[in-house]
């Protein structure tokens, strides 16, 4: 059954309602709704997750604070020989602005907006250079078991926080990330 959040609360209480009976009785209640808006949101596991709906296994560190994790497949990635044009498409469309740039299992670099609109400023035909020639490849990246400390530190100095553990690119971690970490505490 497709239904939505409200016809999900109406069918608990029903059941609800019927385990408190002592005897057999007939119970109706609606389906009032319908789960297809409901796609990118209550159904979408990482959606849940940023809502704190959903428990991850904890490793104590910052892979913690990994939103969309690589190993999983969750994090929006690209080629070096990707056009700009497809990168920015891509972007649009999960609603992010920055990228990480892979070659195989390892992070070669990173491009966001900002690259973008350097890239193709004065030349809209450059949408269809590599992402190469306009990602950005000076990263610093952080090992999940360094202190919260130094993460804010890369947010302060303006860098992105990807996160690498003996090579391998994990995620990264945004400013969202840490905020939604922070705001899931409160509960």
């Amino acid at each position: 059954m497709l239904a939505g959040s409200s016809s999900g609360t109406l069918v608990a209480a029903a059941l609800r309602y019927c385990r408190e009976q002592r005897e057999a009785k007939r119970v109706l209640t609606f389906v009032c709704d319908s789960g297809n808006k409901y796609l990118s949101k209550m159904f979408n596991d990482y959606w849940m997750i940023d809502q704190g709906l959903i428990e991850r296994p904890q490793a104590g560190n910052l892979r913690d604070l990994i939103a969309r994790r690589y190993d999983e497949g969750a994090t929006v990635t690209c080629k070096a020989d990707e056009s700009l044009a497809a990168v920015y498409a891509r972007m649009r469309f999960h609603d992010i602005d920055q990228v990480p740039v892979m070659d195989g299992e390892r992070v070669v670099g990173l491009i966001d907006e900002w690259d973008l609109l350097r890239a193709v400023k004065d030349a809209p035909e450059h949408f269809e250079l590599p992402v190469r020639r306009a990602m950005v490849t000076q990263l610093q990246t952080l090992d999940p078991e360094v202190p919260l400390e130094r993460l804010l530190e890369t947010f302060d100095a303006g860098h992105v926080a990807l996160i690498v553990e003996r090579g391998r690119f994990l995620g990264l971690i945004t400013k969202s990330d840490l905020l939604n970490l922070w705001r899931r505490t409160l509960r």
